[in-house]
């Protein structure tokens, strides 16, 4: 394996573990116009795949 796919999978590990740890908690995200309750795990999810996103279009 290449270093680059150890590195991807050590952060994809982390970031589940995250995900685990406040799976149970809700947080508020202020957004332009208005606010939503979610799931912080989901929040977490949410702005890694925007990162994704960001990442393979500056590529």
């Amino acid at each position: 394996m290449s270093k680059r796919m150890i590195t991807a999978l050590v952060l994809i590990a982390l970031m589940v573990i995250v995900m685990l740890l406040n799976a149970g908690h809700n947080v508020r995200l202020d957004l332009v116009f208005t606010s939503i309750r979610v799931s912080a795990a989901m929040a977490y999810l949410g702005f890694a795949a925007l990162g994704v996103v960001v990442g393979i279009l500056l590529r």
